[in-house]
């Protein structure tokens, strides 16, 4: 029966504390901690506890009222001949009265007569049958038998001849709340409230009184805005600023204008305040309140440490007061502007995200945060407009409109109306256009270093994370107050260096000024480029950097657009012509080759008539050049929310709540008032660690470094996560997939070429003549068209020009002169002597698909005119009866053979028929391209670069839809699609869509069928691609049917090539494919830049280190980089994933932890809660982020929702066995018979005093068993899965890993030593060690505050401690590896597939 009564003690008493931990963990109920067991009271056996023994207790200071009382043992040192002992404990000439005794106490009353010290030596004794309620009485008594005295008193300020120094809590009076401190804070909150409503009072009467003076509202969106400053002192308005749409796509009247931004028209709330002196008063106050703040602050924790002094050692008020001066805050608004953040993936939001995001909507709308503020001037002009500067931006006000706007000047519409504005502006027309647009000077902000840094700490992350210091120095954590410090203040230093460097190359950038000659009220004069307006006309100089957009007047320029576009080669421009009176000038359109940008350099500016200047005509200044606009873009981006960043919020708001609950459980089971809330506040800054936002930035970090070393750099380090993410991959052709330049590869010429204009006489029927692949085998008079029907130039022996011209030009062997009177004079090869001369041109345009040429022949006397262009433009100009019969099967067998295909046609005029050479430079484009007759084609092979075809298949591999969009042919592209292996098999079958004008739709052919399947239904076919694969492709005109007619969406993925795409249309597709998934643009700059720039993420070929086109750019110009982009990108955001769980997981232990201190009243040791907090959480959330990414691409993605199944199932999973193991522990611990009945008990302790809770058994078993989870989370997190290398080669991690492991296992299993005794490990008071066997260590040890005076636990229970450890490390591996990762997520991850975008690799 006793054994029986002894087994169900036991039994019950574990399933009791399982219960217990279980439901606190769960938080399904709340139980007292007392209702689980009483501590030391019954022993395995169910016998009740006898009463402990205080082991090796230090009796405190013996005094006596003379020094012969004390025992031999403790008798003072003999002091030296000539010298007497004095009350302060040393030997001393004389012994003055004023000396203090070393027998007093801090805050009690003084010692009556004189008191002196016995000797140094500390006094060792065991209390018998402790009693902690009794602990100052039996250690009394204990200490006076040691001594062999008998009833030595405690403490009291009139002994009778002996005592102990136990010295009673400070006692420093009543408080009276009228102490100094008091009336400084009563001052200093009373300040503040006081002169907030002074201001409130102040400026609500004003606004009155201003108001009051108004007759009128008007029924609009703009207030009226008052402009004398006479009628009042303080004005604030809500007035509407319109900002004007910039249409960079279309041509139109509105081409000429300022702008903000290029996005769509939205509203600002200008709050206008004029400076005041009381205002001024106030904010100075504010200031110096700010700075009392922070003073209270150091002097109240500075004052805890004085044990409460200044609240006459009432710790209660003074930690409330410390509270209270935590959370003090005010906020200042001037300019308010909205700016939604776009947010990714919002198809796979939730209830609870929609939630949350309605929350944090509501929320920051109540509190004013919903809107991003400025502050800037109201300034006037010296006519008394008022206006301010906003992001760069000249906002002038119009009393007509009674609007903010950024003013406009409409210089004309047409090429021609342009053409004429050659005079220039007067002095009074440029002074007046000055005053509403400004200089011309972006002016770039960039703080300096302190300001930067205030900045940068203002962040309300910061905010959270100086908040939780205050709360580490102020409670005895200084140490890892100032570790943390350290940590948080480095990697802000780092941000803000990094930042002032960006913005000091923008800076660079941005502000730019020179002299330039500016034509001004008819005279030419030298000023400077921040004088040009538009109107303006300037003379464009050679070497300069081109301050502003304008269009060319007069002369030849040859620009470097590099800086700007990443295009490789130089451009050549051309002036506008006075006689296109019907072309819409379209700065990115039509116009672009007589259009020359700000900030790039004019390598060659050639007069077209000796001592003329080359001139141009400013039509954009400041932010409203495409230049600013990148400016204001890299300056003021867009807000650009990933779903990671999302959840995110709900997780903090999740462990808020965690925090939250532990106030409650800290409350009911541990302690009240000011400690509670600390050691809440404690859990909340654990749970919710302040290096979190590191964490997740030290991934991109890293991946940005790893990529620079593949020379791809990288603007915008969010973007790298997108990256990881990337589904559909979108690349230009040229340059791209294929190498730089094409090849010449021959002509095609009509039969009898030569003769063609005879030939078209006398209606022969036109055939294709043989292939011809060298020129010297080509007819004469299409040899003159291919050496002239170009717009190449030379420029330091150099070609400059489009790269097909280039190669073009080279294969005629023709000469180029230097020096001509006509626009070119080119001179052919041996064995002719007659020179032929361009006498007029016009250039290639994206919107013509052509461009023209007119040749004078000085052998014969004729003009030649050449026009070329793409086949199927040239086929729509030409006469229909000089096009062979079979052009088109001509034309697309080359393109098929991946073959660029360029038509050539003619027509010749003679001088004699009526005009002569002046009144020919005045025909009009139209006039050159009609009446053409078709001359021949002009091949060029497209050789695919070495290494595109397996960067594509591993593109594929990593389950990424690649899409080409070229300004090529279909045919080609769909030919370089095979090649490469875009398609699925090269043998795919391909349906090419075309517009019909005929039939007004698109008509679907196959490419290789023409003939037989030459209009068939596309949805049949695209209803069995599951059965016979099949690939689209679509013309430039067809994708914009389908656009119009609202279809394309239909069949966007299954169409592999778009061709002839414009680059509007570029930027139209990607915006499309950014519908539906997200989105990767690559291309080499020019015609790409608008579709670089939409696409999520944008990677510029460009040999610029950092492109304002994209955020990223390399000199690596391979699809090469584009896998590195997707490797790197995916490792950094499971890299940023692991981060974040590992230090969620630190919060959890520790969460966990607190638990379990608060029942049984424990904690652990100083030494390693800074070890850990330290050492170990810092070190290995950088050794986490060291992981290399994956050497191959996987065929899926790793999430970025840090709430989704697999994030969840790998944390809830690793929280659940870290429960298990350490509740096993705790069982284990109350099993052991040396245990029980040596509990510790804490209610003789200060429970403020935190680092006392740590001496003890349960202290220990629970720091073992966290810190080896703390240790092993990292690891955990550590498996590289699909998207990084394997476990063992992040060496950084595996080292601080197994060193971590090997410390804590030689804690944990040694016997007391210096370096376990350092943490509180195994080890106990020397004296109490030495009565147990054990050698103490050789070092300093604080004296354990438990009654046992030691916490070594048995060698045979520390081994079994350790096994039960290893399996937790075992088991949490094996569940990540083999359960979150391995076949169980397989099995799941087909039994329940998750939604992807179907697509077409």
């Amino acid at each position: 029966m006793k054994y029986g009564h002894h087994h169900c003690s036991k039994s019950t008493f574990v399933t009791m504390t399982l219960i217990s931990l279980i439901l606190a963990c769960f938080v399904t109920t709340t139980m007292a901690s007392a209702e689980f067991h009483t501590i030391n009271d019954r022993d395995i056996y169910g016998e009740k506890c006898k009463l402990p023994t205080y082991n090796s207790y230090s009796c405190p200071k013996l005094c006596v009222r003379d020094i012969s009382m004390c025992p031999p043992d403790l008798q003072p040192p003999v002091c030296p001949e000539g010298t007497t002992y004095c009350v302060d404990g040393k030997c001393r000439e004389s012994c003055p009265a004023s000396l203090l005794s070393a027998c007093s106490c801090i805050g009690a009353p003084a010692l009556v007569g004189d008191i002196y010290p016995c000797g140094e030596s500390i006094l060792h004794t065991n209390i018998e049958n402790f009693i902690a309620e009794n602990k100052a009485n039996q250690s009394a008594y204990a200490c006076s038998l040691a001594i062999g005295i008998n009833g030595v008193p405690n403490w009291s300020p009139n002994p009778e001849s002996v005592m102990w120094q136990d010295c009673p809590a400070p006692y420093y009076g009543e408080l009276t709340f009228t102490e100094d401190v008091f009336i400084a804070i009563y001052a200093f909150y009373g300040s503040c409230i006081g002169v907030l409503a002074l201001w409130t009072l102040f400026k609500k009467s004003s606004e009155k009184m201003i108001k009051s003076s108004f007759h009128k509202i008007k029924e609009r969106r703009t207030d009226v805005y008052i402009n004398s400053d006479k009628e009042k002192s303080v004005d604030e308005k809500f007035i509407t600023v319109k900002e004007t749409e910039k249409d960079t796509s279309s041509s139109g009247s509105n081409d000429d204008h300022s702008s903000v931004d290029g996005e769509n028209d939205e509203n600002m709330v200008i709050h206008a305040y004029k400076k005041n002196w009381l205002g001024s008063i106030c904010a100075f106050i504010f200031m110096l309140q700010t700075l009392g703040q922070v003073g209270f602050m150091i002097l109240i924790t500075k004052d805890y440490y004085d044990d409460c002094y200044l609240f006459r050692g009432f710790g209660e008020i003074q930690a409330s007061v410390f509270i209270a001066l935590c959370y003090d805050q005010g906020q200042y608004v001037q300019v308010e502007r909205k700016e939604p953040a776009i947010i990714l993936l919002e198809d796979q939001s939730n209830r609870v995200m929609d939630f949350v995001k309605y929350l944090e909507k509501r929320g920051k709308h109540i509190a004013g945060m919903d809107v991003v503020v400025n502050n800037v001037p109201l300034e006037k002009t010296s006519s008394g407009t008022k206006y301010f500067v906003y992001q760069c931006t000249r906002f002038v006000y119009h009393p007509e409109t009674e609007l903010f706007t950024p003013h406009q000047f409409h210089l004309g519409d047409t090429v021609s109306e342009l053409a004429a504005l050659t005079q220039g502006l007067s002095t009074e027309e440029a002074g007046l256009r000055r005053e509403l647009i400004g200089p011309n000077f972006i002016e770039v902000y960039v703080p300096n270093f302190m300001v930067a840094l205030f900045q940068e700490f203002s962040s309300f992350f910061y905010i959270y994370q100086f908040t939780a210091l205050w709360l580490f120095y102020y409670f005895a954590y200084w140490q890892v107050g100032i570790a943390d410090t350290a940590v948080i203040l480095v990697s802000a230093f780092v941000k803000v260096i990094v930042r002032l460097r960006s913005e000091k190359r923008i800076k660079q950038m941005a502000e730019y000024t020179d002299k330039v000659q500016i034509c001004r009220d008819g005279e030419w004069k030298e000023l400077s480029t921040a004088d040009l307006l538009p109107g303006d006309v300037f003379q464009v100089a050679e070497g300069k950097t081109t301050p502003c957009d304008a269009v060319i007047l007069a002369g030849n320029v040859v620009a470097d657009e590099s800086s700007l576009t990443g295009e490789p080669l130089p451009i050549r421009k051309f002036p506008l012509r006075a006689d296109d009176i019907n072309t819409v000038y379209d700065r990115l359109g039509s116009g672009k080759i007589s259009t020359i940008f700000s900030g790039t350099t004019i390598s060659q500016a050639q007069p077209t008539e000796k001592g003329s200047k080359v001139t141009a005509l400013v039509t954009h200044t400041g932010t409203a050049t495409d230049k600013g606009e990148l400016i204001k873009k890299i300056l003021f981006p867009t807000s650009v929310s990933f779903i990671f960043d999302e959840q995110l919020k709900i997780v903090i708001l999740i462990l808020l709540c965690c925090g939250m609950f532990c106030l409650a459980i800290a409350i009911w089971m541990y302690a009240t008032g000011t400690s509670a809330w600390f050691y809440s506040m404690f859990a909340i800054a654990q749970l919710v660690s302040p290096l979190l936002p590191a964490a997740l930035v030290v991934g991109q970090s890293v991946a940005a470094g790893r990529l620079r070393k593949k020379n791809i750099f990288c603007v915008d380090l969010p973007r790298i996560l997108m990256a990881g993410k990337i589904q559909l991959f979108c690349f230009d052709k040229t340059g791209t997939l294929t190498k730089e330049g094409l090849e010449f590869f021959g002509a095609q010429p009509v039969v009898d070429s030569n003769n063609i204009v005879d030939n078209r006489k006398c209606n022969n029927v036109p055939e294709f003549d043989k292939h011809e692949e060298t020129i010297d085998q080509v007819p004469r008079l299409m040899q003159m068209g291919i050496a002239t029907c170009h717009a190449v130039t030379t420029l330091n022996g150099q070609f400059i020009g489009n790269p097909v011209d280039i190669e073009m030009f080279k294969s005629s062997k023709w000469t180029l002169n230097d020096h001509s009177d006509y626009v070119d004079t080119l001179t052919p090869p041996t064995g002719s002597v007659s020179n032929v001369h361009v006498i007029k041109r016009y250039e290639f345009v994206h919107a013509r698909m052509s461009m023209s040429v007119a040749v004078l022949d000085s052998e014969t006397g004729k003009i030649h005119i050449f026009v070329k262009g793409a086949y199927e433009k040239i086929k729509d100009l030409c006469n229909m009866d000089s096009i062979p019969a079979d052009y088109d099967r001509v034309t697309a067998n080359q393109a098929r053979q991946g073959c660029y295909v360029l038509a050539l046609a003619h027509r010749e005029i003679t001088l004699e028929e009526g005009f002569g050479l002046e009144a020919f430079s005045h025909w009009s484009r139209d006039q050159m391209e009609e009446n053409i007759n078709f001359l021949g084609l002009v091949v060029f092979k497209n050789q695919l670069k070495s290494d595109t075809a397996e960067n594509i298949a591993e593109l594929k591999r990593g389950d990424t839809r690649t899409i080409m969009i070229t300004g090529d042919t279909a045919l080609t592209g769909v030919y370089i699609a095979r090649q490469c292996g875009m398609a699925a098999t090269s043998t795919n079958r391909f349906l090419l869509g075309d517009y019909d004008k005929t039939l007004n739709r698109v008509v679907w052919a196959d490419v290789d069928e023409p003939d037989l399947f030459n209009d068939v239904n596309v949805d049949e076919f695209l209803f069995n691609k599951g059965h016979t694969p099949l690939e689209l492709a679509v013309t430039g005109k067809a994708f914009q049917w389908l656009v119009d007619h609202n279809l394309i969406r239909k069949y966007l993925l299954d169409i592999r090539v778009f061709a002839r795409m414009t680059p509007n249309g570029k930027v139209q597709c990607v915006q499309l494919h950014m519908e539906r998934g997200i989105t990767a643009m690559t291309g080499d700059g020019g015609n790409d830049c608008g579709a670089l720039r939409a696409a999520h993420v944008g990677i510029a070929m460009s040999d610029a280190e950092a492109s304002i086109v994209s955020p990223f750019s390399t000199s690596h110009r391979s699809v090469e980089s584009c896998v590195e982009l997707i490797r790197q990108g995916r490792g950094a955001l499971a890299t940023s994933l692991t981060g974040y769980k590992y230090l969620i997981l630190y919060g959890q232990v520790m969460m966990m932890l607190k638990m379990f201190t608060f029942y049984f009243a424990v904690s652990m040791s100083e030494t390693i809660w800074i070890a850990i907090d330290v050492f170990i959480t810092v070190l290995l959330t950088w050794a986490v982020s060291q992981s290399q990414a994956a050497d191959r691409l996987e065929p899926q993605r790793p999430t970025a929702r840090i709430l989704g199944p697999q994030t969840l199932a790998s944390g809830i999973g690793l929280v659940a066995i870290n429960w298990v193991y350490l509740i096993s522990a705790f069982v284990m611990l109350f099993s052991q018979g040396w245990f029980r009945c040596n509990e510790f008990d804490s209610r003789a302790v200060d429970m403020s005093k935190w680092w006392l809770l740590s001496d003890n058994y349960e202290g220990e078993v629970l720091a073992f068993i966290c810190l080896f989870q703390f240790i092993n989370n990292a690891a955990v997190f550590n498996f590289g899965y699909k998207f990084r290398q394997s476990f063992y080669k992040n060496y950084a991690l595996v080292f601080l890993w197994l060193l971590y492991l090997a410390i804590a296992s030689y804690w944990l299993l040694a016997d007391p030593n210096r370096f376990g005794c350092m943490f509180r490990f195994n080890c106990g008071t020397k004296e109490v060690l030495s009565q147990f066997g054990y050698t103490p260590p050789p070092t300093h040890v604080e004296p354990f505050n438990t009654p046992l005076g030691h916490n070594v636990m048995p060698t045979e229970f520390r081994w079994k401690l350790w096994g039960l450890i290893v399996a937790n490390l075992v088991t949490a591996l094996a569940y990540e590896r083999l359960v979150v990762l391995g076949p169980v997520h397989d099995y799941l991850s087909k039994k329940f597939p998750p939604k992807r975008l179907e697509k077409t690799l």
